[in-house]
């Protein structure tokens, strides 16, 4: 698939995932086999207000990730335009439009799905946006709003005639939040109805999942999120084919890449908490997880951490699968 003239070289790719899609995160999953990845979601006002932490901290990237697709957020055109310019000058390859967060504090300032909820005033931002962007320009969208507005097909329609190269569309409602199963059946209306790359996301835990979206749907590329998380490797096509053992061992070099890449990404507090964060997820719904969680949340030092890990995956069996896995955002 392009984006524009961003190739995508494979099907499915990381899903940006607020406090979790950060440059860490985003290389193992790239190293793993993500086709291409997407930051978190970075607020346009930040960006503007040349706020540190957004500028240099949020919208930061790895040269190893390249292509890169940074993620922005916003509900003006005052903001998201200055904001959009910023990263395309920073060397984003493409620069996509939050248009699908459903979290109460992104909506309730007009951000996020908000958007979704007056496309004559969203068309107007997409147009100024794609005045200065030189680079492809995508959206991210839900369903709609709630289920007495399933606008998903109206919206994808409008980018398209502004200028918008891609669209990824999650196919649940703003009022669903995560819960419920989403109807695949809409993103296939959204693929029906326009020109441009469809990517589809929501339900998808596996390649095989990926693959039966793309041939239910027609997406040209699928992201992958939750089900991505504590398991970069989803994105492998050979790790099913693995030994237990073999499984294991890669897990392990996965893990053994990923804590000191968020060590040296955040500030000491902050990468701690990331690092006990990430490791918790990646210990899954095995044995024991409960008691180790507690363990493992309240080290207090990096070495501490990895001290409590260690011991926990060294005592895991690995011919014994992980129980579904229990995430705690």
């Amino acid at each position: 698939m392009f984006i524009g003239n961003v190739e995508v070289k494979g099907l499915a790719r990381l899903a940006p995932m607020a406090g979790i899609s950060n440059a860490a995160y985003r290389t193992v999953a790239r190293e793993c086999g993500s086709a291409l990845t997407t930051s978190e979601e970075i607020d346009a006002t930040g960006l503007t207000r040349k706020n540190t932490k957004t500028r240099y901290d949020i919208a930061k990237y790895l040269p190893e990730e390249k292509p890169i697709a940074l993620q922005i957020l916003g509900s003006n055109a005052e903001t998201l335009v200055p904001g959009a310019q910023w990263l395309q000058d920073q060397g984003a390859d493409i620069i996509d439009l939050n248009m699908g967060c459903p979290v109460q504090k992104i909506t309730k300032t007009g951000r996020g799905s908000a958007m979704m909820k007056d496309i004559e005033k969203t068309a107007k931002i997409l147009e100024a946006m794609r005045a200065v962007l030189t680079i492809p320009f995508t959206i991210k969208i839900r369903s709609g709003w709630d289920e007495m507005h399933l606008n998903a097909v109206e919206v994808a329609k409008m980018a398209e005639d502004v200028g918008v190269d891609a669209i990824t569309v999650h196919p649940r409602t703003r009022s669903q939040q995560f819960s419920g199963l989403s109807k695949w059946d809409m993103i296939s209306q959204v693929v029906d109805a326009v020109n441009i790359p469809v990517t589809g996301n929501g339900d998808v835990k596996s390649m095989s999942d990926a693959r039966r979206m793309a041939a239910e749907t027609g997406v040209e590329s699928v992201m992958i999120g939750r089900g991505a998380m504590g398991k970069p490797w989803v994105f492998d096509e050979s790790f099913e084919d693995l030994s237990p053992a073999g499984k294991y061992e890669y897990q392990s070099r996965v893990i053994d890449r990923h804590m000191p890449l968020i060590m040296d990404h955040f500030p000491e507090k902050v990468g701690l908490i990331q690092m006990q964060r990430h490791l918790s997820w990646y210990a899954g719904g095995r044995d024991r997880v409960r008691t180790f969680r507690v363990e493992l949340f309240g080290a207090e030092s990096y070495q501490e951490t990895r001290d409590v890990f260690d011991r926990y995956w060294a005592s895991v069996d690995p011919s014994v699968s992980e129980q579904p896995n229990v995430v705690i955002v």
